[in-house]
């Protein structure tokens, strides 16, 4: 009985049905580099105990309102309604092995932040009232280690769905606005964060590639991520100051092009 099941497994793995490598694609290593595109938008909306702009009398018995104290501990760091809406380009290298992909690479971005500030000149201070935008740059050291699978869909174009992390860390120093932000309020005794503390930041990202074949071993890359952004140690720390559902989540689309070179 050994004999025959020791036959039967033998007859199996030497079978069309089980050879594996005719279903896999082909493993091979390559790498390159080129361009990103980075992009993503974030709306923040303070819990309601933080913006009860209306909630106390400030100017007793004369009956004018004003926030509440737990509002005004949240003005006093700059904490408002906030849009935020991120671009940035740079460049990267990658190496693959088939089914994964690591790259690194240097993101140089703009915000456009867009503070939704109630009119309080009438309470507490003239100068707050209305709208305001501001602008600020950042550059981020960008490590991503995706999983793929390749499909060869024609001689020379194969396309593959990605999932995967992207690490992205602050370089140099902050923008001179917020340094002068963050360290007003430092002077009133709040906890000043670090550069890592405030851009440090870890996606997750899906999405799809191709490599489009244009000479013997050199190819055209192109991905395409979506991706959702984890709450940063800063956005962690001041979590309790928004609404649930807002806590630090961005999300974004992330383009990367590339010309890549395959060793055979």
């Amino acid at each position: 009985m050994k004999k025959l099941l020791i036959i039967i497994v033998a007859v199996f793995i030497s079978s069309p049905l089980f050879a594996l490598p005719e279903f896999l694609p082909e493993f091979r290593l390559s790498a390159g580099g080129g361009g990103i595109f980075n992009s993503h938008w974030y709306n923040a909306v303070l819990n309601s105990q933080f913006r009860d702009y209306m909630g106390q009398d400030m100017r007793p018995p004369h009956g004018v309102m004003g926030p509440t104290e737990q509002t005004q501990s949240a003005m006093r760091q700059g904490l408002f309604d906030t849009r935020d809406l991120t671009l940035g380009g740079g460049i990267f290298g990658f190496f693959d092995a088939t089914f994964a992909t690591l790259g690194v690479g240097v993101v140089w971005n703009n915000v456009r932040q867009i503070v939704d500030i109630p009119d309080l000149s009438e309470t507490i201070n003239p100068a707050l009232a209305g709208e305001e935008t501001h602008h600020f740059r950042f550059t981020q050291l960008n490590i991503s280690l995706m999983l793929r699978y390749p499909f060869q869909i024609a001689e020379r174009l194969q396309i593959f769905p990605m999932l995967g992390v992207d690490w992205q860390i602050g370089l140099g120093d902050f923008d001179d606005r917020l340094r002068e932000d963050f360290q007003g309020i430092a002077n009133l005794g709040y906890e000043m964060p670090t550069l890592g503390q405030f851009w440090n930041s870890l996606w997750i990202r899906a999405g799809v590639g191709a490599d489009f074949t244009l000479h013997n071993n050199l190819f055209l890359r192109t991905e395409l991520l979506y991706g959702l952004k984890l709450p940063s140690s800063y956005e962690s720390r001041m979590a309790d100051y928004w609404e649930p559902n807002l806590r630090g989540m961005s999300n974004g689309v992330h383009l990367r092009v590339a010309i890549g070179f395959t060793f055979r």
